[in-house]
């Protein structure tokens, strides 16, 4: 008896699982990044980046949070023309922060492999009370060839092309070192 009980209850808990499950309707596509890790310049850490974020909606307009720890020392005076010290060689950067506005994601033939890339504002800090903020872009790649490795790039002020839309110059490439890089691709953003 306890037996039929049990088998009872199972079917009756699948009936109502699956009904749930199908007024739910269908699972909405999601592109994500997430990642941990160190940002290498020449071999060299430079930074440790926190980043997720995926495409924005009208449920969760900010599309997620980007975080850079820069390593102390570094980029001054003498890596004065790497990222983030190209307009700011005259004091050095101990994080950045960004508030992020747009996520976006594709493959890119012309960056190697899988794209996540936000754009949105990015403040530079000093010391307390002290922030620079400009406008840029990141990407973060994941490469279609595993000898290349992962990589993340930069652009900042964007000029305005002849269709009035911003266009970045991603000039400041970096490696991804040792942590976390997980790139969710489901479909390009849009579709």
């Amino acid at each position: 008896m306890r037996r039929v009980l049990a088998l009872i209850a199972a079917i009756v808990l699948v009936a109502s699982l699956a009904s749930v499950s199908l007024a739910a309707g269908p699972t909405a596509r999601v592109n994500r990044f997430a990642g941990n890790f160190d940002m290498l310049y020449g071999g060299e850490v430079v930074a440790r980046v926190v980043v997720n974020f995926k495409e924005p909606t009208s449920t969760q307009m900010v599309p997620g949070t980007l975080d850079v720890y820069w390593t102390p020392g570094w980029g001054y005076p003498d890596n004065a023309a790497a990222f983030p010290f190209m307009d700011l060689k005259w004091y050095p950067v101990r994080e950045s922060h960004a508030q992020l506005i747009a996520g976006f994601f594709g493959h890119d033939a012309d960056a190697g492999g899988l794209v996540a890339g936000v754009s949105g504002y990015l403040c530079d800090y000093t010391v307390e009370w002290n922030g620079d903020c400009r406008d840029f872009s990141a990407i973060f790649v994941r490469s279609d060839d595993p000898a290349m490795g992962n990589r993340a790039a930069w652009a900042f002020n964007p000029v305005m092309n002849p269709e009035g839309e911003k266009v970045y110059d991603y000039a400041s490439w970096f490696d991804a070192g040792t942590g976390s890089f997980s790139l969710i691709y489901a479909g390009p953003t849009g579709t």
